[in-house]
């Protein structure tokens, strides 16, 4: 298998293949959404997830002065908006307006969650640090909810739920499949 060099800023692309959210926040009585792909879990007890910010973006802005942000998980059935709402500033438009987003009340913070999204998670910051030319938020979980039909335990795309997943520029892909992993066979104890 022959292998060529890449430039050092594909390693974020090779390994940032994970599932793109929108991340919602909310600044006196102005909400905001807008894609994000660097997010991660941080840690088990507490639950805590990181997500990453360019400090130029009005979700920045919003989540340092409101100490919160909404993580609403959508499906491949959200394309146009996914893409979309990582191109408009929220400074020019209204992107749950212009995507035709559905607000939701949120149960724990201010921002809302957006109706289309199979799951949800509601954050409040403990902590931001500025790592390169982004910051990162450090959220704690404080409300989680996902429809049964595409999670129970794990994400079920056996039963048709596609979560985008970025790639890079304006390509995206949806999970495919499960596969489940087996043990490897225990060793011929004759051998």
């Amino acid at each position: 298998m022959s292998k060529e060099p890449l430039f050092e800023r594909d390693a974020l692309r090779l390994i940032g293949a994970g599932p793109v959210v929108l991340l919602t926040s909310m600044f006196k009585g102005q909400p905001n959404v807008m894609t994000v792909g660097w997010l991660m879990p941080l840690s088990l007890d507490p639950v805590l997830i990181g997500v990453a910010v360019q400090p130029s973006r009005l979700s920045h802005e919003f989540m340092t002065k409101s100490e919160q942000f909404g993580i609403s998980v959508p499906t491949m059935d959200l394309l146009a908006a996914i893409h979309g709402c990582g191109e408009e500033s929220g400074r020019d438009v209204d992107k749950f307006e212009l995507f035709r987003l559905t607000p939701q009340d949120p149960h724990e913070i201010d921002a809302p969650s957006i109706g289309e999204c199979v799951a949800h998670l509601e954050c409040g910051v403990i902590d931001r640090r500025s790592i390169g030319d982004h910051d990162l938020f450090v959220g704690t979980v404080m409300h989680v909810t996902a429809e049964a039909s595409a999670f129970r335990d794990t994400w079920l795309p056996e039963d048709g739920v596609q979560i985008a997943h970025h790639l890079g520029g304006d390509r995206y892909a949806g999970m495919g499949g499960a596969y489940r992993a087996s043990s490897p066979p225990e060793a011929n104890a004759d051998a």
